[in-house]
Parts: C-alpha cells; sequence; structure tokens
C-alpha cells in the first residue's frame, strides 16, 4: 500500500522509528517542496518535501541516482511544486519526531510546477531549521497571510482551524438529526428590515425593488413552525453591515439557528443548548481525528488545547442569572457595572478569565458559562418575559473564552402580543407592512409557543482554539475592509 492511501500522520506508526530502519516495498507518495538547495559544484541537492505538516528530507547526488532523470528533474523545481516520489525507505528520525529522511529514490515526477520567487517571508511551517515566529509577529502578520491565503492555508496548523470548523458543523447535523430537527434553508434575500437598524443592513436592487442580505434566519424559521414542522435549523451564511475590523466581527459569517415548539416552559431551549455545547466541546476534545486537528493548531496556537468545560454537579453548564454576573464585576472584580445596561465587551471577557481561573466562584474553572435572565429592555421587543408585567426575559447567552457566542430566549406567539409588541417599540415596526406582513401572518393563523437560539460556529471555533482573530476561522474571511481573496 502507497503512502498516499495512508494519511501522512501514518507513516510514523507503520514499523519505523529511531532504533529500526523500516523497509517498503514500492512507497510512493505526494507532497510540496518546501525548499532546495543545490551545492556549488552541481553534484549533490538537497531536497525537503512537505505533506500534512510533516516533513521529508533527502539528500541527492548524481552519482548515486538510479536514473539520470531523477536528478535532471530535481534541479527544475521549484517551492510549493507538487511532487510525486517513490522510493525504498522513509525512516523517522526518531520515535517523536515529524521530520523522516528518504533514500533510495527510485522515481520524483513533477505534477504541478510552482512559479519562482512566490510571496514569502511567512515561515509558519515550523520546517527543521526554521523558527516560527512569535505571536505578535505573526499578529502583525496576519493581512500579509489573508492576501496568500491559499499559500498560507498549506501550513498544517491553519489548515487545522478549517478541519475544526467542519467537523463543528458535521457534529451539529448530526446532533440536530438525533434529536429529530429538520434542516430548512432560509432565504439570503429578504424584504423585513429593523427599523433604527438600518446601519446592520446590506441593501441590494433587486430586479426593480429593494432587499437586503438577511441578518438572520430566525424570522423564516419561525414562520416554518406556523406550518407544523415543529423543530427546524439552519446552518447558513448570514450578513452583518459590521464597520469595523476588530478581530471579533465579520460581515459575512455562519450560524447555526434553530427554533421549535414548546412542550412545557423555555427551559427546553436552555437545556438543548447546553446539551449541544457540550456535545460539540466533548467531541472536539476527545475524538482522535479533532484531538490531532487541535494539537496541529497549537503549533501557532499556544491556547490549543488547553479549553476547560467545567460542569456543574449536575452535569450542566455553569449558569448565572444577569443580576448576579453584575453583582460578581462589582464585589469580586471592583467594576462599576451598572445592572440597568448590557453586557461590555469587557465585561464579558472579565468574567470569562474570572470563571476560568482558580479563583472561579463556580464548580470548577471553566471557559464556558451561560448568562440567563437579561432585562426586558436589553432584549428584543418580542422575546418572552417571565411574567405579563415581568422586566426580566426568558433569555440567555453562552460566554466562551470571555466572548458571547449563543443567544437564546423564548418568542411571544400570541399575534395580539406580537402586533403590540412590535408597535410599542422604541422604533416601531407596522405588522401590515409588506416586508412584516409574512411573520405576521404566521402568527394569526396559529403559531405555537415557541423560541431557539443562534449559535456563531466562527466564534466557537475562535473560543475552542483560542485564536486572536475571528478571521482566522475561514478560509476567505470577509470584513469591513476585505473583498480579496
Amino acid at each position: 500500500m502507497g503512502a498516499d492511501e495512508l494519511p501522512a500522520s501514518n507513516l510514523q506508526t507503520s514499523g519505523i522509528d529511531s532504533n529500526r530502519t523500516g523497509q517498503n516495498e514500492g512507497i510512493a507518495f505526494t507532497g510540496r517542496v518546501h525548499n532546495l538547495s543545490l551545492d556549488e559544484d552541481g553534484g549533490s541537492m538537497a531536497l525537503l518535501l512537505r505533506k500534512n505538516g510533516q516533513f521529508f528530507k533527502c539528500k541527492l547526488k548524481m552519482t548515486d541516482c538510479a536514473d539520470p532523470a531523477i536528478f535532471a528533474t530535481a534541479q527544475c523545481l521549484t517551492p510549493e511544486s507538487l511532487v510525486r516520489i517513490s522510493c525504498g525507505i522513509i525512516a523517522s528520525d526518531n520515535a517523536s519526531s515529524e521530520t523522516f529522511t528518504i533514500t533510495q529514490i527510485s522515481s520524483l515526477i513533477i505534477l504541478s510546477e510552482a512559479k519562482a520567487n512566490l510571496a514569502g517571508g511567512l515561515k509558519l511551517h515550523g520546517a527543521p531549521g526554521e523558527t516560527l515566529p512569535s505571536l505578535n509577529e505573526r499578529i502583525l502578520l496576519f493581512d500579509t497571510r489573508l492576501d496568500n491565503r491559499l499559500l498560507d492555508a498549506r501550513v498544517a496548523a491553519t489548515a487545522s482551524i478549517f478541519k475544526i470548523f467542519s467537523a463543528v458543523h458535521n457534529l451539529a447535523v448530526k446532533y440536530l438529526a438525533g434529536q429529530d430537527f429538520h434542516y430548512i434553508p432560509t432565504p439570503a434575500f429578504v424584504s423585513y428590515e429593523f427599523p433604527a437598524e438600518e446601519e446592520d443592513h446590506f441593501y441590494l436592487e433587486y430586479l426593480g425593488r429593494q432587499a437586503m442580505l438577511a441578518p438572520t434566519g430566525e424570522v423564516h424559521l419561525g414562520m416554518a413552525l406556523a406550518a407544523d414542522l415543529e423543530r427546524v435549523y439552519d446552518i447558513h451564511t448570514v450578513f452583518r453591515r459590521e464597520p469595523k475590523s476588530d478581530g471579533r466581527h465579520l460581515t459575512e459569517f455562519t450560524m447555526l439557528e434553530l427554533v421549535f415548539a414548546l412542550k412545557d416552559d423555555w427551559t427546553e431551549i436552555l437545556e438543548l443548548a447546553d446539551s449541544l455545547l457540550v456535545f460539540l466541546l466533548r467531541s472536539l476534545q476527545e475524538d482522535d481525528k479533532n484531538a490531532k486537528h487541535t494539537a496541529a493548531a497549537q503549533r501557532l496556537y499556544p491556547a490549543a488545547g488547553s479549553f476547560k468545560l467545567g460542569l456543574d454537579k449536575n452535569g450542566k453548564l455553569p449558569r448565572v442569572r444577569f443580576d448576579e454576573a453584575k453583582a460578581i464585576l462589582c464585589d469580586q472584580l471592583g467594576k462599576v457595572a451598572h445592572v440597568g445596561e448590557d453586557l461590555t465587551r469587557e465585561e464579558e471577557a472579565l468574567l470569562g478569565h474570572l470563571f476560568a481561573s482558580d479563583q472561579s466562584p463556580l464548580d470548577s474553572p471553566t471557559d464556558v458559562f451561560i448568562i440567563t435572565h437579561f432585562p426586558k429592555h436589553l432584549r428584543p421587543c418580542n422575546v418572552s418575559s417571565l411574567g405579563r408585567d415581568d422586566a426580566t426575559t426568558n433569555s440567555f447567552d453562552i460566554i466562551l473564552r470571555g466572548q458571547e457566542i449563543v443567544t437564546g430566549c423564548q418568542l411571544l406567539h400570541s399575534y395580539k402580543e406580537v402586533r403590540a409588541a412590535f408597535a410599542n417599540r422604541a422604533h416601531p415596526i407596522d405588522p401590515d407592512c409588506p416586508g412584516w406582513r409574512p411573520y405576521t401572518e404566521a402568527h394569526e393563523i396559529g403559531m405555537p409557543p415557541w423560541g431557539g437560539f443562534g449559535l456563531g460556529l466562527n466564534r466557537l471555533v475562535q473560543g475552542y482554539l483560542g485564536l486572536v482573530d475571528v478571521r482566522e476561522t475561514v478560509l476567505f474571511p470577509r470584513d469591513a475592509s476585505r473583498l480579496a481573496p
């Protein structure tokens, strides 16, 4: 069996170690040329190949090559070219090394030649003899990396982020299928807008009339419940007009949004969000393949692999009421935190740092927790409150490494209450306007008690791996300053 038929990581366990040279007949694999050097007299060449974060070095001598064409081909190589090599021996340098030595080369074929003098200076592969830039240096390199994103994505640590993101998507779909949820794609073009939030929307001409790119799928998912679909979700791109590139926001990002008909009360939403997050995080930590991706990311991102999933005595994510969180900020951290104001970005980060530390007031240190019972004036007008006249809502946020990644709530289902909430909003919505009429009609035909939550997949991956910038989670990120590549 050729090496291409196995994950490259398996080469290290295929009977090869520092004390024993393994023999494999007809080993062949495809790799990238990382670098090469020709000695002055032209009689020999040092070649370093790269595949899946592992490195394969070989020394070619013109006089030793079984076929003179091998050396001639090697002289034509350029860094990043794709080659296929056949050899008799691949031996690891030592038991824990990711560097291998290739000998007895029987063929060398250039599958795709890379242009000479490609963008350099990134040096993030961690190849033998190369020193990785410091974390601060890597942050300064980030825009250069994005300008050369395809070359950057060839770095195993970078590629591992996208593989973790893909794993989160697949795990979420698996989990929701087991919970009897149905996938319902929601439209990207919408005609409703939230008054006084126009700056958050992207407007576009749509065949002679104005439309917007959807900032959420919640509206249409909610309408699907009126069709008695009962449990629905979408994993899709949403669009927000974020004016700053601050490492936290994207103009185009991926959301998992779900809603469902409630059987008893709003805590069903809280329990589902809790169990989904625990499932996702445990799977990332405990699955061997995901653990390997996390380890690969750790080459460049030291916080990867250090995530703390601390649960309470009931095996749940720790829960803190909004007013309790504000009290902790005042009493334990000495911060002026007004109960009537929403949690700031700094306050979320402070709580995240405290709860993850040994001084955590929770059952155990954790990088993820839930804040519940937000005040009514801090939530959208159609969020349900604890009682008809209660100023506290049936809502929650999930904070992961000091950053909100989930917002959930129970929503009003009575068409009379929805119409009243729209009319009494600080910036009223006309429930009979063309953009909102389908939503209000869905309530008028009998909407079940319902609610749900939205999970930002980019922020989940960012927080789990401890990435400084959310753009790291997207192969082709879009923010206030970037439309390419």
